[in-house]
């Protein structure tokens, strides 16, 4: 028996509690998948990482888990292992910011953490461009999966779209924050309009916002993770960064800046900063930033 230390980060919130809670394993090796798979069902967060030596030219390999399967790329995931890893001195830093490079299952993702009076601080992942993979024209089967009326996502006229980055993501634009505060889910009908969407994830959200320096206002679920809702989801802001840009929600500039307000009805508010860039030449959109601050909120160790 070994015992493997872990550390608890509370991801894209500047106060403990908040957020979305990640379980960091600081030394993966000697664990099979079948025994991280268990771990992560164990601690029973969204996501739980492990940490192993590089296969390449990254400073870490990073495997995430869910309590129901490994994902190949994940958002708050990526971000809160970049930030244990500096602050917990795993690699060597320095102001004004550190670059950490994990290799995932979606090839090597960089993780900037800025260094602030000697402690890391915000941190930012560069994703994926997201493309779109599908479209959803059901609204009526969808909004009643979401104990919505129709119009709540009709009344919008935008389309209900499957974008994929590593993970796909069903974009649901929701006509207020009154509507997207009443969704109730029904976990087994949106499993199934997410596994005919070819969706791993669903976020409804609304162009009204609770908090006046918000942009925007999000759910996500995962029904088909075994996930019902989740409190802060890197990996679908970013799809809604070029999803608002795409269809002109927002202002858009050579660098379009956003922030999302996500976990709210969970009581775990998160803020998550998204900066979507394009290029000047071909105006088309060359890359996208998500990022937020960190919490360490605990440590442990697990007998394995």
């Amino acid at each position: 028996m070994s015992n493997k230390k872990f550390i608890i980060a509370d991801v894209f919130t500047d106060t403990q509690f908040g957020g979305n809670q990640l379980a960091v394993y600081l030394d993966g090796n000697g664990l099979d998948k079948a025994t991280m798979q268990n771990i992560a069902r164990e601690m029973n967060y969204s996501e739980t990482t492990f940490l192993l030596p590089p296969e390449s030219s990254g400073d870490f390999r990073v495997r995430i888990f869910t309590p129901h399967e490994e994902l190949p790329f994940a958002g708050h995931p990526l971000v809160g292992s970049g930030f244990v890893i500096v602050a917990q001195k795993m690699k060597a830093w320095s102001a004004p910011s550190t670059n950490v490079r994990l290799e995932t299952g979606v090839g090597e993702i960089v993780i900037k953490v800025d260094i602030t009076n000697d402690q890391p601080g915000f941190t930012e992942m560069t994703q994926p461009l997201p493309v779109v993979q599908s479209v959803w024209t059901d609204t009526a089967r969808l909004a009643k999966a979401l104990a919505l009326a129709e119009s709540d996502i009709a009344s919008t006229n935008l389309p209900v779209q499957v974008l994929f980055n590593g993970i796909p993501v069903l974009m649901i634009p929701v006509a207020s924050l009154q509507a997207v505060a009443r969704i109730k889910v029904d976990a087994a009908g949106l499993a199934d309009i997410s596994h005919e969407a070819g969706a791993k994830t669903v976020m409804a959200f609304t162009m009204e916002t609770l908090l006046p320096s918000s942009t925007v206002h999000c759910r996500v679920f995962a029904p088909v993770e075994g996930i019902l809702e989740d409190a802060a989801t890197g990996s679908a802001n970013g799809p809604l960064g070029f999803y608002l840009v795409a269809q002109k929600l927002v202002e858009v500039q050579p660098i379009t800046r956003i922030i999302s307000e996500q976990g709210f009805e969970m009581h775990r508010p998160s803020i998550l900063k998204i900066a979507v860039e394009k290029d000047e030449a071909s105006q088309q959109i060359a890359a996208i930033h998500v990022g937020g601050n960190v919490v360490i909120s605990g440590q442990g160790e697990l007998f394995v």
